[in-house]
């Protein structure tokens, strides 16, 4: 498999995993008022008995966990390879 294969479904998987985290952190809100997400989406709700006002935005820290996600995904697949390479040599 490719590195770029490595990458696109390492993509894919943090991106539900960004839905996942988004999802749990928007239903657990019960008051106005800030809230951050683990993997840093900031919801900011205000709400009254009359309307309900979200606002949502990205903050440093998506960046910051996506790159070190993909760097992860980088190093399992040169450890494969690696790997792999190996188990050639040896027969």
């Amino acid at each position: 498999m490719k590195l770029t294969k490595f990458i696109f479904i390492g993509t894919v998987v943090y991106l539900v995993l960004f839905l996942i985290d988004y999802l749990v952190t928007l239903f657990s809100i019960d008051e106005s008022g800030e809230y951050m997400s683990t993997l840093g989406l900031s919801i900011d709700m205000t709400m009254n008995e009359e309307e309900l006002f979200t606002n949502f935005s990205l903050t440093p820290q998506v960046l910051i966990t996506f790159v070190s996600w993909l760097l992860i995904i980088c190093l399992v697949f040169l450890v494969a390879k690696r790997i792999s390479h190996r188990k050639v040599l040896d027969k």
